[in-house]
């Protein structure tokens, strides 16, 4: 029979309320900020608190976790369903929550897991993902889609390029700094910030060291410090007035490459993150090891790699093309 879980003291005395709060806070803390990433932490924190609303239990109520049921997760996972969400989003905040009570039963608690799959199953995840990839073709147009007339078109060439040819986040991009592109033994490479603070060497495409180092150049960053890809100072003029000395922003890189995309008239669905998954698929396509790629998109489980890989030819032949009535 399975009993309420209770923090596990060394003289076996039952935790009074108050305290049952408090390291339970303690242990909550201590499993957010386990990752470096504000990022990571920011997004947890967030699921989080979105169970527990859903759960009725109030903010910051860090003692009713021990309550909580295989059937408030089950009912949380069943309300995402009805809200619309996507099967591979449900599953990664259902893994939030899994993530924290396996912490708070490796920090002392007992009883079992209410997230676990044993309990709640999770909504399938399709192997190909939902982001939509680019044909080689459609990739290349967006590359030339750039202008180098203006400061600006510069920046926008470099920033297309470093997507397309290192396959990087959208996060990562926007992390980057000037000194963080360096010459290694011979090659012009980037040192990428991944998720959890990991860091990884990618060597860049001569297309992409010839538009980063034009960029530099034009924008008069060539042995600075700061970010690598900046705003434009005024909203006219083609950063011809100059840029601030701050990074892009995600919101920014997004509505920068929606420009492009309507612009050349692609599929809408095609995002900042389309690129990764095109760089991915375009270099298995051509021999790349699974294991290369994995560590060239900074993944920490080839699974992962895998499920960014598209099959372009699936489609060309599937049965529907050979029906005939």
């Amino acid at each position: 029979m399975t009993h309420l879980p209770t923090l596990n003291t060394p003289d076996q005395r039952l935790p009074s309320v108050n305290d049952l709060r408090s390291q339970l806070a303690e242990a909550v803390s201590a499993w957010l900020t386990r990752s470096p990433s504000v990022e990571t932490r920011s997004g947890y924190a967030r699921d989080l608190n979105q169970f527990m609303a859903h759960a009725g239990i109030a903010v910051r109520a860090w003692d009713e976790l021990p309550h909580v049921r295989p059937g408030h997760i089950a009912a949380w996972r069943d309300q995402l369903l009805a809200a619309g969400l996507t099967n591979a989003a449900i599953s990664r905040k259902l893994s939030v929550v899994r993530s924290l009570f396996g912490y708070l039963r490796a920090y002392g608690y007992e009883g079992p897991n209410p997230a676990d799959t044993a309990f709640v199953a999770a909504p399938p995840v399709p192997r190909d993902g939902k982001t939509v990839a680019l044909t080689p073709e459609d990739c290349r147009r967006l590359l030339d889609a750039t202008s180098a007339q203006t400061p600006e078109g510069v920046r926008d060439r470099a920033l297309l390029a470093v997507l397309a040819f290192t396959g990087c986040r959208v996060g990562e991009l926007c992390r980057l700094r000037v000194g963080d592109y360096k010459t290694s033994g011979g090659h012009k490479v980037l040192e990428i910030r991944g998720k959890g603070g990991k860091e990884r060497r990618v060597p860049l495409h001569p297309e992409a060291f010839e538009r980063l180092d034009a960029w530099l150049e034009t924008a008069g960053l060539q042995g600075a410090t700061g970010p690598l890809f900046r705003p434009v100072r005024t909203a006219r003029g083609g950063g011809r007035e100059g840029f601030r000395a701050a990074p892009l922003s995600r919101r920014a890189v997004q509505v920068l490459v929606a420009r492009y995309v309507r612009r050349l008239q692609l599929d809408p669905h095609v995002t900042v993150h389309s690129f990764r998954v095109t760089a991915l698929t375009t270099a298995r396509e051509r021999g790349a090891d699974i294991v290369d790629l994995q560590d060239f998109a900074g993944h920490a489980d080839p699974r992962t790699t895998l499920g960014y890989i598209r099959n372009r030819d699936r489609l060309s032949r599937s049965p529907a093309y050979v029906l005939k009535y």
